[in-house]
C-alpha cells in the first residue's frame, strides 16, 4: 500500500500537481507538526483521534472533545495550501475528520479502498461502522483499486454504488530496469512475495509445494515477507518435510525486492482475497511465469492460459499441478512470462494510468459498475494445454 500511493504522489506531481500529505498524529498532540513520513516525504501531522477498539463510549468522548480544534487546524490547513481536492487512501475512521472538513469547506472528497479495509469494514463494531458509512457517503467518489473491489465496496456500501469507480494499481517501471544479484538465492526456486498472513494463503502454497517437491525435488521455495504466521508457516514446512527447501526470507526492502523475480522459475501467490495484486503486477513485469489464485483483481490481470495460469483458491493440489506443469515446460512458461509482461507494459504503468486519477480529481466519472460487468476485454477462460503436453491487488 505503501509503494502504491508514495508513487501516485510522485506521478501526480511530475504531471504538474501539487500535493500535500496529512497524516493522523500522535495524541494528545493537535496542532499540525511538519516532518517526514516513512519515505522520507514532508508531511503534515494532524490531532485526527479514531476509535478505541475495547471502549466505544470513550472514544465517542474523544471525538467529540477533539472535534473543534481538529476542524480549526484542519480547515487553516486547506486554505493556506489551497487544496482544492482531498483524497483519503484506505478507508479509516480517522477520515471522518476529513470527511467533515471537506463537506463544510465544500472541498471535493476522495476515497481510495484497497480491499483489506473493506473486508475490516465487515468485522467492525457498531461504532466503525457508523463512522465508515459517514465518511463513504460523504465522498464524491469512492475509487477501488479493481472492477472487483468495487463491486465489493458497492455490496458494502449499497448507499455508494453508483458513484463507486475503479483506477488499476500501476508500477513505475523506472525502479525495475536494475537488479541487484542475491548470491545466497537457491536456484531453481519457486519465489512467493507477500505478508504471512491467513488471507495470503502460504499454508496452501507449503503443502502445495509439498507435493512438487515430491516430484521435482530439486526446485526450492523462497518466501519472502514477513507477519504474525511466519513462525507457523516454518513450523508447517517442517510437519511437511519440506523446511530444507524453504527458503523464509522475511522482510525485504522494496528496493531489492526486484531481484527475487529476476531470478525465479516461477511466481505464485495463493491468495484467498485480494484487491489487486502489486506483486503480481511486478511479476509480470519481469517476464515471470505466474501461478494464482482465481480471486478479487487477479482475474483482471491474468487471462488463464494466455499470461498466466489461475487455480480456486485453497486448492493445493491444483495449484501443485500447475506448478509442475511450468517447471516441466520451459516453453510454455516462457510464453506465459512474456505475454505478462506484454500485458503490465500495455495497460500497467503509472504514465498510463495516472490520468485516470486526474480526471477523477476533476470530476469525471470514471468507469461505473452499471456501465461495465466483466474486468479488462482480453481477460477470457481459456483451457490451458502447453504445446508439448497432451494433457495438461494525497
Amino acid at each position: 500500500m505503501q509503494t502504491l500511493f508514495r508513487d501516485l504522489v510522485r506521478w501526480l506531481e511530475y504531471n504538474g500537481r501539487r500535493v500535500h500529505l496529512v497524516y493522523p498524529a500522535r495524541l494528545p498532540g493537535v496542532r499540525p507538526v511538519k516532518r517526514m513520513n516513512a519515505w522520507g516525504r514532508e508531511a503534515s501531522y494532524v490531532g485526527m483521534p479514531g476509535v478505541i477498539r475495547s471502549n466505544a463510549f470513550i472514544s465517542f468522548l474523544i471525538l467529540i472533545a477533539y472535534a473543534p480544534l481538529t476542524f480549526f487546524y484542519l480547515a487553516r490547513l486547506i486554505r493556506k495550501e489551497k487544496i482544492d481536492v482531498i483524497n483519503g487512501h484506505f478507508l479509516a475512521p480517522y477520515f471522518i475528520h476529513l470527511a467533515i472538513a471537506a463537506r463544510l469547506l465544500r472541498v471535493p472528497l476522495v476515497i481510495s479502498v484497497l480491499g483489506s479495509d473493506i473486508g475490516s469494514y465487515a468485522r467492525a463494531g457498531w461504532m466503525w461502522r457508523i463512522l465508515y458509512r459517514h465518511i463513504v457517503r460523504s465522498a464524491d467518489r469512492v475509487v477501488a483499486c479493481s472492477e472487483a473491489l468495487a463491486k465489493r465496496t458497492a455490496a458494502a456500501f449499497p448507499e455508494v454504488s453508483a458513484k463507486t469507480t475503479w483506477v488499476y494499481c500501476a508500477l513505475d517501471d523506472s525502479e525495475h530496469t536494475e537488479t541487484r544479484q542475491d548470491e545466497d538465492l537457491p536456484e531453481p526456486y519457486i519465489l512467493c512475495v507477500c505478508r504471512h498472513v491467513h488471507v495470503k494463503g502460504v499454508d496452501v502454497l507449503l503443502r502445495a509445494f509439498a507435493l512438487v517437491h515430491e516430484e521435482v525435488p530439486e526446485v526450492s521455495l523462497v518466501l519472502v515477507g514477513d507477519g504474525p504466521l511466519l513462525s507457523e508457516h516454518k513450523s508447517l514446512a517442517a510437519r511437511l518435510g519440506v523446511a530444507h527447501r524453504v527458503a523464509f526470507r522475511g522482510e525485504v526492502a522494496h528496493a531489492d525486492v526486484p531481484s527475487f523475480f529476476s531470478r525465479c522459475a516461477l511466481f505464485v501467490l495463493p491468495s484467498r482475497s485480494e484487491g489487486f495484486s502489486i506483486t503480481l503486477l511486478e511479476a509480470a513485469y519481469h517476464g515471470r511465469p505466474i501461478v494464482c489464485t482465481r480471486v478479487g483483481g487477479s482475474p483482471e490481470l491474468i487471462s488463464h492460459g494466455i499470461n498466466g495460469l489461475m487455480v480456486e483458491a485453497e486448492d493445493s493440489a491444483e495449484l501443485a499441478a500447475k506448478m509442475l506443469m511450468l517447471l516441466r515446460n520451459n516453453a510454455f512458461a516462457s510464453r506465459l512470462g512474456a505475454a505478462a509482461h506484454d500485458t503490465v507494459r500495455a495497460r500497467f504503468l503509472w504514465k498510463d494510468r495516472i490520468q485516470d486519477y486526474v480526471d477523477i480529481y476533476e470530476g469525471q466519472p470514471g468507469p461505473t459498475l452499471a456501465e461495465r460487468s466483466t474486468g479488462l476485454p482480453i481477460n477470457k477462460e481459456h483451457e490451458c494445454v502447453p504445446a508439448s503436453d497432451s494433457q495438461p491487488s494525497t
